[in-house]
């Protein structure tokens, strides 16, 4: 009975227990709702991040986008690529001469000293002296912070990106894949340099698979980026779009110099699109520089080579010299070479510009191949006396000459259809050759209106299957001419000696006697060697001539100014 009153409770403590627990119920009530709130935001949020993204093409907010989805915490800026400041303006004429101001700051200090003043505190300029222009600055270890930079056609337009550099720091599967995405979807992209970037197995082979579907990409440097497999070969292949393309310092050894030399060109697949290719400072040996000369062997594309500071002798600078000269068949190319004429036929056998001689050797055993051939021949030179005579009756009834035009293109067409011409760039070519000596001829009486002669289409020799060029049977082996499209070797810093450098020059002399033949069915040959720093002294004799003869070769050449002795010498003898 004591404890009773204690247990009750009055009113008014019954009212705030009773308020106290409806406050309560109310704030769990928001904090739940807020829960929901934030939990069907994050939801949405979630939903928006799974979508799949769509490049604009602008790459610098696509690679923004696709990092933070990523989940990357510190994402490479996107930067400019910096460029040197050009050269200062030119003095302006209407200043003061230099003696002019030299005499102002004389007569300045005179008048100083002639004043004495007393000394006042010096006042601050209100204008601050203008930033440099030369140079700009930066945070502190702001410039070691990996950046991508990015060159632009117009800086006002960010979908017109041409160039991507980045130096020096990882590119890992992460950013391959966010590059797989970015990349294509830069119309504009024409040159991409990874230096050093830590290329492995699996990210370059995913790397060549982005370049193949940029477009428009036709530069790729990936200098610095040893890797294990050594696969570079991947992005020159048979349907490769690249033209410049530089491996310097990547540790290639003879595995990739044969990987790479396969890739530029076998009896049956050739890299049609390459241009320039850059191996400085690499691990190839005269095994690896073999397979890249064999890859110049029925490759007519590559332009420009360079393979210095490597570990090259003198066997493959015979290699090198033979490919440059005229070189034999292998039985693989022999082959190939009789599937090329046999799906061209007879008649385009008999047009091409191999000998009878030759192919008759080139396919012994073959009787009937050979009286099909003979058999041809006789009807097409019956038809040919034939056409002569119909032409002498024409001439003698006085026909129009728009009629012997119209028949001129057909022996034309034929010449371009025996050399493997597809027939719409004949079409194309006669057709300008027909214009332009229709315009020619069209003042002109007493001219035929526009005779197609063999002279007038030597630029179509140059796209030749190089199976198809003229052959040449000696001692059981076939011999084609070498490679003459080539026209800058570097393989300067190696190891060739005196035999290597002797079978340089033979390829250089061969060259330049079919230039001088008048032979460009196959290019000019080369115009510029190095070989200096080699194994040879630089006084020796092979060295000597072959600089001499290089040196008429190179385009930019110019011969010295003769003195007036000479001239006056020159004068008298032609007199």
């Amino acid at each position: 009975m004591t404890d009773r009153p204690e247990s009750r409770l009055s009113g008014k403590e019954l009212f705030k227990s009773a308020a106290k627990k409806v406050k309560m119920g109310k704030k769990l009530e928001r904090v739940m709702k807020g829960d929901r709130s934030a939990t069907s935001a994050t939801s949405h949020d979630t939903s928006d991040v799974d979508e799949p993204y769509s490049c604009t093409g602008d790459f610098e907010a696509d690679y923004t986008e696709l990092c933070n989805r990523a989940g990357l915490m510190e994402i490479p800026k996107v930067v400019p690529r910096p460029h040197r400041p050009g050269p200062p303006p030119p003095p302006d004429p209407k200043s003061a001469t230099p003696m002019s101001q030299r005499e102002s700051c004389k007569s300045a200090r005179s008048t100083r000293m002639e004043k004495v003043e007393e000394p006042t505190s010096p006042v601050p300029s209100e204008q601050e002296e203008p930033p440099p222009t030369t140079y700009t600055t930066s945070d502190k270890f702001d410039y070691f912070k990996p950046k991508v930079q990015v060159e632009l056609e117009k800086p006002e337009d960010k979908k017109s990106m041409t160039e991507v550099y980045i130096r020096g720091w990882k590119v890992d599967q992460k950013y391959i894949d966010i590059f797989k995405q970015c990349f294509p979807a830069a119309d504009k992209l024409h040159t991409i340099d990874f230096w050093n970037v830590g290329l492995t197995d699996n990210t370059l082979a995913q790397f060549a698979a982005v370049a193949s579907q940029c477009l428009n990409l036709r530069t790729v440097k990936l200098d610095g980026n040893p890797v294990p497999g050594e696969g570079f070969h991947q992005l020159i292949g048979e349907d490769s779009m690249i033209v410049s393309m530089s491996l310097r310092s990547c540790k290639i050894t003879d595995k990739g110099a044969e990987l790479i030399g396969k890739a530029l060109s076998t009896a049956k697949t050739r890299n049609q699109s390459l241009c320039a290719l850059n191996l400085n400072s690499n691990m190839i040996t005269d095994a690896g520089a073999c397979y890249i000369a064999n890859g110049l062997r029925m490759n007519r594309t590559l332009l420009v080579l360079s393979i210095a500071n490597n570990a090259i002798g003198d066997e493959a600078a015979k290699k090198f010299g033979e490919v440059l000269s005229r070189f034999s068949l292998t039985h693989e190319e022999v082959v190939e070479r009789r599937k090329v004429l046999s799906e061209k036929g007879a008649p385009d056998v008999r047009r091409s510009p191999i000998s009878r001689r030759a192919e008759s050797r080139d396919r012994p055993g073959s009787q009937s191949s050979r009286s099909q051939l003979d058999k041809s021949m006789a009807k097409s030179g019956r038809a040919s006396s034939k056409a002569k005579k119909d032409k002498k009756e024409d001439d003698k009834k006085g026909k129009g000459k728009d009629d012997k035009w119209k028949k001129e293109p057909q022996r034309g067409a034929s010449k371009a259809n025996s050399l493997g011409f597809t027939s719409e760039l004949q079409t194309e070519t006669l057709g300008k050759a027909s214009k332009g000596k229709g315009r020619q001829s069209g003042g002109k009486k007493g001219q035929g209106a526009g005779s197609i002669t063999e002279a007038e289409t030597p630029d179509i020799l140059e796209i030749i299957n190089p199976l198809l060029e003229e052959a040449e049977r000696v001692d059981g082996e076939l011999l084609i001419p070498g490679n003459r499209a080539l026209i800058n070797l570097n393989i300067s810093r190696n190891r060739i000696g005196e035999a290597g450098l002797k079978s340089l020059l033979k390829g250089i002399q061969y060259q330049i006697t079919l230039t001088t033949l008048g032979s460009r069915s196959g290019g000019t040959g080369l115009m510029r060697l190095s070989v200096q720093k080699n194994s040879f002294p630089l006084n020796h004799e092979s060295y000597l001539k072959m600089q001499e003869l290089m040196m008429t070769r190179d385009p930019l050449y110019k011969p010295p100014s003769k003195t007036p002795d000479e001239e006056s010498t020159s004068q008298a003898t032609g007199s």
